[in-house]
């Protein structure tokens, strides 16, 4: 472990134990190896610290290989999730089905994202803590204690089982597909937008924003951009691998993803509904990393608007007639989403108001002009072999797709962005 890695572990250390900004957070994964040969501490650790034999190790029949390993060394019980996993009811099904009527002291996840989702929320719902092995540094859901999940066709976010440990050894994720690699910077690019997303929700509503997480996201952030510069580098997939690993300590502490997801999170959860478009086996980490780009010039050419001022109409904004063209079958879930029991006082938009909003006008231009343009961003995603259009990742092209896909994302989440005021104003001026 480097000396950055043990200063930034005992910073977060310090944050959860007495953080500037007077909220208690909250730190559950308090075993954190990052060394050639943590897959081996690993089995040690479950060893010592769990009747091993009541272990649960849970892979897909890409990560199995490294799964044998761990149950060969401790005599845990092994589930593969059949096929490509995805993080959706039924796989969480599956699991369950498995487990019923078993005494599992806990569960181990290896691979990479879907199988972390599938497993923290299993582990979740029986009560038992789950350890974190990835195998790719693809996403930077390792560690976070939330899981985002198709749920019945609709993106969904779940509070979950955040790890007790994550052990994270290069000897495994390196040798993971380049692919996967690409798609955990696109992961971290995206907080370029969700840090600015969570300062513009503070700026205008006073939602809480703990100083010290943001700087601890953003200088993730920075790290990847920079490690970006050299791809080649025998050190570039630990940089990735320990900027995601922070990135969910982030959320972590936070106690739910705002440090880490914003609107363009929300243009990756909308195309992964399917409702605008066909499936595509396009990775999170790389729909997250075209989102960003996305976003960045969509705020770009939105600011004529913003100087002339940004109104909205609730009613207008969650009408179903609006919503059933984009939507569908999945409206009623949509609706109750942003607006719980038809209570417009719900919706995250409801907390806006206009005068704060034309008051804090020339701020959020101000912080709009401070973003990377998105040029940069493309440039850092193409060095890294991440895609940059719609039509690299098997979505549609063209600038209809992107306009609908803006218009529309925003109601994924009932969270506040700059997008969502935004597409509010353009759908109650339409």
């Amino acid at each position: 472990m480097t000396k950055k890695e043990n200063f930034m572990q005992k910073r977060i250390k310090e944050i959860a134990s007495s953080c500037p900004c007077g909220v208690k957070h909250r730190l559950d994964t308090n075993v954190i190896e990052t060394e050639k040969g943590s897959a081996d501490l690993l089995s040690a650790y479950v060893k010592d610290s769990f009747d091993a034999k009541r272990a649960l190790a849970v892979a897909d029949e890409n990560t199995k290989i490294y799964a044998d390993g761990i149950v060969t060394a401790t005599g845990a019980d092994l589930y593969v999730c059949p096929g490509a996993a995805h993080a959706n009811e039924i796989e969480t099904g599956k699991l369950s089905d498995f487990i019923k009527g078993k005494d599992i002291s806990v569960m181990i996840a290896v691979g990479t994202g879907s199988v972390h989702d599938i497993t923290r929320y299993v582990a979740h719902q029986i009560s038992v803590p789950f350890i974190s092995c990835p195998t790719g540094a693809s996403v930077d859901g390792f560690v976070s204690g939330v899981a985002a999940m198709t749920w019945y066709g609709q993106k969904l976010t779940f509070p979950s089982a955040s790890p007790v440990a994550i052990f994270a050894d290069p000897d495994i994720y390196k040798t993971a597909p380049h692919r996967l690699l690409a798609s955990g910077v696109g992961d971290m690019i995206g907080k370029i937008i969700s840090l600015f997303d969570w300062k513009i929700a503070n700026l205008l509503t006073g939602e809480h924003l703990c100083r010290e997480i943001y700087s601890l996201t953003n200088e993730a952030l920075d790290d990847i951009i920079s490690a970006s510069e050299n791809t080649e580098s025998d050190e570039f997939a630990e940089s990735v691998m320990n900027g995601l690993i922070l990135s969910g300590l982030a959320m972590q502490l936070e106690g739910n993803s705002r440090p880490a997801s914003g609107s363009e999170h929300h243009m990756s959860h909308l195309w992964e509904m399917h409702v605008l478009n066909a499936p595509t086996d396009a990775l999170h980490g790389e729909k997250v990393g075209v989102g960003t780009i996305n976003i960045i010039k969509m705020l770009s050419s939105s600011q004529n608007m913003i100087k002339c001022g940004l109104d909205f109409n609730l009613d207008t904004v969650f009408s179903r007639e609006l919503l059933t063209p984009a939507f569908g079958s999945l409206t009623d879930g949509i609706l109750n989403e942003n607006v719980k029991n038809g209570q417009m006082s719900s919706s995250a938009l409801a907390k806006v108001e206009m005068p704060t909003l034309y008051a804090k006008a020339d701020e959020i231009l101000s912080m709009i002009d401070s973003l990377p343009s998105a040029e940069f961003v493309e440039k850092t995603l193409s060095a890294c072999g991440a895609p940059v259009t719609t039509a690299e990742l098997s979505l549609p092209e063209g600038d209809d797709f992107i306009q609908k896909s803006l218009l529309y994302s925003p109601y994924v989440r009932n969270r506040l962005t700059l997008s969502k005021i935004i597409s509010a104003h353009r759908i109650s001026n339409m």
